[in-house]
């Protein structure tokens, strides 16, 4: 396992920090390492019916706008599943009467220690959504028929709303199954 002999904090910002340094791996090499450190995240997927609420915004880190799930940063002394409850009415307008948790993901283990839990919404009830100043969020239904052909065209190109697209489904499969 490779451990720090020594780094810091290169970057700090509001979201995450850049942490840089030396590690030894377990071969006894020193190599450098860089990290983006995040305090981890959510995302859920919203079932309507027979169909999704996804949203659109754009995304400046990639210079278009993207389809993906609602989501959002973990607050210091947030818990997973409230931190997805808020980030669904903020984002979509509606509240969950029932969550279920789809495990998680890490962002990108080469880089970042970001880990995003996921969830399943159900039981939604409109509430109106409630955006933050810097969120232009416009929200999309699509037919839960149509989520493994979006899939597999690859019209989302966001990979937590991929992941938890293809466990909404296997969730449902195995429900329709019992």
């Amino acid at each position: 396992m490779e451990k720090w002999l020594e780094s810091s904090t290169m970057f700090q910002g509001r979201i995450f920090s850049v942490r840089a340094g030396n590690a030894e791996l377990d071969s006894g090499v020193v190599a450098p390492r860089e990290v983006v450190e995040h305090p981890g995240g959510v995302g859920l997927v919203p079932v309507l019916g027979d169909a999704v609420v996804l949203i659109r915004q754009y995304r400046i880190a990639v210079g278009e706008d993207v389809i993906e799930i609602p989501a959002g940063k973990l607050e210091p002394g947030d818990a997973p599943e409230q931190r997805a409850r808020a980030e669904l009415e903020e984002e979509t307008g509606y509240r969950a009467g029932r969550m279920v948790l789809a495990g998680h993901i890490y962002a990108s283990v080469g880089y970042t220690s970001e880990k995003i839990h996921l969830f399943l919404a159900f039981d939604l009830e409109a509430i109106g959504q409630a955006l933050e100043f810097d969120e232009t969020i416009e929200t999309v239904r699509v037919p839960l028929a149509e989520i493994e052909g979006r899939l597999e065209a690859n019209e989302f190109p966001d990979a937590k709303t991929v992941v938890a697209l293809h466990r909404l489904l296997t969730y449902l499969e195995m429900r329709r199954h019992l």
